[in-house]
């Protein structure tokens, strides 16, 4: 078990931590401590213990709190935390569904660790230097948890930069060589490239998204811009006349190709383009298509980039509107965190202003229940997901 430094905090900052905020910033610290970066701390205000986190100066969160007790943390500790959450995140795992986010960093309680459990091989990412140190802890009580076949690292991720560290480790942690994996969702099957897919290989958050989309495609004609590995396509394709698939990736445009073929769905190459979304837009010809799904990836990382974000979020909106004819669909979500519910509401609405129509909202959704948010860190709270009907004025 690592060693664990005393850290003292303000009073007046109790009320926060006190209402389980997972965060503790610089300004909070009574002084600043003598311990090393990425350390274990107990968090003290007096002698009031408050929980044992791990420090970081080279960070505004100066603390990230793992537990609000005295208690060692060690792999017994990981083992049933992974233990309690495997637990309730299955009791409401879909049928026919063998792959889910098993931890989501703070709003699962460990700050830092990202791990989704495809089948049997889990893959981790490792964001901050604290959680980074307990790496053998946590590949410990992963196996002791979840018994996988392989534990698979993909910690190549920018914020790791930020927190002093200046590696980002693709591997495996334990277990057999993997790179690819074959889940299903839903009853629908797909293909996971753990080691070089984006993010851990797949967009787990989508998942009721994807299964809510298929009532809306049934019968129409639909292009997926931002298609990836074809996750929304799959199940478009089950009930939709035509789906045209759309993402500036070559690999992954291959991937969603083979995902067609797995789910027993013709494959015409002219439905598979690997082309920059905003020019496919751009040259599409309106009425085309009578749905369009738009699913990017975040446009901003950080609050910096907020006001370009906004722009290209509406840039691609306003562009899909253009095409769509009356009583069209389009389908567009955001994973930014920065771009908030009512951001994002007011860009779809500019979007209509611009391309003067109406925009009728049939269906907003959320991330799914194994990417919680709970109401003390509403950070965690960062997928919209909207299905709008566009309506001629």
């Amino acid at each position: 078990m690592a060693s664990i430094f005393p850290i003292q905090i303000k009073s007046d900052r109790l009320k926060s931590i006190l209402a389980g905020h997972p965060w503790i910033f610089s300004g909070a610290l009574a002084r600043r401590p003598d311990v090393q970066d990425g350390s274990l701390v107990k968090v003290l205000c007096g002698s009031q213990l408050l929980g044992i986190g791990y420090y970081n100066s080279r960070t505004d969160i100066a603390v990230r709190m793992l537990t609000p007790r005295d208690e060692a943390i060690d792999a017994n500790f990981f083992a049933e935390r992974f233990r309690l959450l495997r637990r309730r995140k299955e009791e409401w795992l879909p049928s026919r569904t063998n792959a889910y986010r098993a931890v989501f960093a703070e709003s699962d309680g460990l700050p830092g660790l990202i791990v989704d459990k495809y089948d049997r091989t889990l893959v981790c990412q490792f964001h901050t230097l604290g959680m980074n140190n307990l790496k053998p802890l946590v590949v410990e009580g992963l196996v002791k948890a979840f018994g996988p076949n392989s534990v698979v690292e993909r910690s190549d991720v920018a914020i790791r930069v930020m927190e002093g560290m200046d590696d980002k480790p693709v591997g495996i942690l334990s277990g057999a060589d993997v790179k690819e994996v074959e889940i299903e969702e839903n009853g629908f099957k797909f293909l996971v490239h753990v080691i070089e897919g984006q993010k851990t290989g797949f967009f787990l958050d989508q998942r009721e998204n994807r299964q809510a989309l298929v009532r809306y495609a049934k019968g129409r004609t639909l292009a997926n811009c931002f298609s990836y590995t074809g996750g929304f396509s799959v199940y478009a394709a089950s009930v939709a006349k035509r789906v045209v698939s759309v993402d500036i990736s070559k690999p992954a445009t291959e991937y969603c190709r083979r995902n067609f073929r797995l789910n027993g769905h013709a494959v015409n190459e002219e439905d598979f383009l690997a082309q920059d979304v905003f020019d496919f837009l751009k040259e599409m010809q309106p009425g085309a298509f009578d749905m369009i799904i738009l699913d990017p990836p975040s446009f901003a990382k950080n609050k910096k980039q907020l006001t370009n974000a906004i722009k290209a979020y509406t840039t691609i909106n306003s562009k899909a509107l253009e095409k769509l004819p009356d009583g069209g669909i389009l389908v567009s979500s955001s994973c930014t965190s920065h771009v908030d519910q009512s951001i994002f509401i007011k860009i779809l609405h500019q979007s209509s202003v611009n391309t003067r129509c109406t925009l009728k909202v049939l269906e907003s959704r959320e991330q799914p229940y194994d990417h919680p948010y709970h109401l003390s860190f509403p950070e965690g709270r960062y997928l919209k997901f909207f299905v709008l009907q566009k309506w001629a004025r």
